[in-house]
């Protein structure tokens, strides 16, 4: 895994940081605004995993509780993450896009008859 860290990752630190910076302003505004909100959701969760198991490390000589229990700041979020895709949060609370109301409300036969 250190050469992989090396090589790619560290030679492009700052491309890296703005990769994700715009990842979780991506996530943040798509739930915010309730756009695409399961796949928001799923990216969230791979994120929150990716630092769960990457800086919530205890080391190799501590129990498996201490690993949870030191990472409970990411363990909260991707637990909320996967409620969030397992759900149907986006049905409840979203912004409803003015032109798609309009269109749906004058489209049926009701509406014209």
């Amino acid at each position: 895994m250190a050469p992989i860290l090396r090589g790619p990752v560290l030679g492009h630190e700052r491309a890296w940081a703005w990769i994700v910076a715009l990842g979780e302003l991506a996530i943040g505004a798509a739930l915010a605004l309730g756009i695409c909100v399961r796949l928001a959701s799923a990216f969230g969760l791979a994120f929150m995993l990716a630092l769960l198991f990457s800086a919530n490390y205890p080391g190799p000589a501590a129990p498996l509780w201490q690993y949870f229990g030191a990472a409970l700041d990411h363990l909260a979020l991707a637990l909320c993450f996967g409620v969030f895709v397992l759900g149907r949060a986006d049905a409840a609370y979203r912004v409803r896009l003015p032109w798609r109301a309009r269109s749906a409300s004058t489209s049926g036969p009701a509406a014209r008859g």
